[in-house]
């Protein structure tokens, strides 16, 4: 039998099918009376304050907040009730219980009756203090990775596949000498020459190639003209599966390559070993210790004696003890850095200038040369095999270190190892211990 349409609807169940969609609503759903007292209130409300619905009817915010600490919420009632206003905006409410600090999205409006007076109020409060708490994280995040990318002593930028700059630190500004602003947007080929322009392309055309990063050395000119030799890194960034996008860190290495420039076309190399006189070394080392002073980092300084040299000499001669030299320089080449420079300093002894270094990379290039050494046998004339073998002295630099200072405490370190009983390395206690 079908049910009249024109029947009376079932008002009980129509209340408890809107208390059902109130109550999962998925917000804070409340009315109060002209005197700020609850007449209504969803289960959400209730779980929010810990109290059953009877506890909560009739009994004003006083008792589930603390409005002497924060009474955004009186005010916001007060505007709605008294003046009729409606409100959209956030409030930060304080929990009596607990004390905690809970921030809400509000929509409240007056509730009128017949003859238009206001008679209460209702609102629905939505909880977004999770929501803000990971948007200042995540800005605050931006902040000190902004700070990190300023302060990098690199050149930092983002660009798009038609070489649009999408983002520049301040280094690459000063480089181009122009703000920000003015580089963001611009084509790179807009900002530099042709030629500079084709040659960084090709970096970036590899990048978006190949979907991966890359490194390289590349040449740029700054606003005067000056040529400037970065070594630099680039990655795609993705987006729906295609690189769309790199991010480059370029740093200016043109100090490493002017001095390597420097001292292959001035030819002031030892003839022997092919590398840096004592002289040329010496003040090559003292320009690199002032600049990684002014990077506050710090620089070391091996000093290497060959061991029982006058004894191989007297025993083979010198056209051999030459050659036991060359060796032992060829094995420490093979464990230097682009960046490290290697010096004769005498007959016997060498020179090594390590940039940028710490306690961890001195051992790490003190272990790695001594091991070279252990894996190369020469032999002697007489058909003798010999193991390579050398003692060394180290010392790091700080900030008010000499190169002369760092050489006196690297011999003493020296005279340490071979009375440990050589074939080994020692380094010098800080300047200040």
């Amino acid at each position: 039998m079908r049910e009249d349409p024109l029947s009376p609807p079932d008002l009980g169940a129509e209340i408890n099918h809107l208390r059902f969609t109130l109550d999962h609503v998925g917000a804070y759903v409340f009315t109060k009376d002209l005197e700020g007292r609850y007449t209504f209130a969803n289960e959400m409300v209730c779980d929010l304050f810990g109290q059953h619905l009877d506890d909560v009817i009739g009994f004003t915010d006083e008792k589930f907040f603390d409005l002497t600490i924060s009474d955004e919420l009186r005010k916001n009632d007060l505007s709605v009730l008294k003046d009729g206003n409606h409100i959209e905006q956030v409030e930060r409410n304080i929990i009596a219980t607990t004390g905690e600090e809970r921030i809400f999205w509000t929509v409240k409006r007056p509730i009128c009756g017949a003859d238009g007076k206001v008679t209460g109020l209702c609102g629905i409060s939505t909880d977004i203090t999770e929501r803000l708490q990971l948007e200042r994280d995540l800005e605050e995040q931006k902040k000190q990775l902004s700070q990190v990318l300023e302060n990098m002593d690199a050149y930092v930028y983002i660009k798009d596949r038609e070489g649009r700059y999408l983002y520049a630190n301040e280094n690459l500004a000063r480089l181009y000498s122009k703000p920000v602003n003015e580089i963001v947007g611009t084509l790179e080929q807009d900002l530099l020459t042709p030629e500079t322009s084709e040659r960084l392309a090709a970096m970036d055309k590899a990048v978006f190639d190949g979907g991966c990063k890359v490194t390289g050395e590349e040449i740029v000119s700054d606003v005067n003209g000056k040529e400037i030799f970065c070594w630099s890194i680039k990655i795609p960034l993705f987006k729906d599966g295609k690189a769309d996008r790199l991010i480059g860190i370029s740093t200016d290495i043109t100090d490493i390559i002017l001095l390597k420039n420097k001292y292959q076309n001035l030819a002031r190399i030892d003839t022997l070993t092919g590398v840096l006189t004592r002289g040329f070394l010496i003040e090559q080392a003292e320009s690199i210790l002032l600049r990684t002073q002014r990077r506050e980092a710090r620089l070391a300084v091996l000093l290497i004696d060959i061991d029982h040299f006058k004894a191989i000499n007297d025993s083979y001669g010198h056209a051999f003890g030459d050659t036991y030299i060359i060796s032992i320089v060829n094995a420490c080449q093979k464990t230097l850095r682009e960046s490290d420079i290697i010096g004769r300093f005498g007959g016997d002894e060498f020179i090594i200038v390590i940039d940028e270094a710490d306690e961890d990379g001195l051992t790490i290039a003190a272990e790695r040369f001594l091991a070279s050494l252990r894996d190369s046998i020469l032999t002697a004339p007489d058909g003798k095999k010999l193991k390579l073998s050398v003692s060394i002295g180290a010392a790091l630099s700080d900030q008010s270190s000499t190169f002369e200072e760092l050489m006196a405490r690297a011999d003493h370190a020296l005279y340490q190892a071979k009375k440990a009983g050589r074939g080994c390395w020692r380094t010098a206690p800080s300047a200040n211990s």
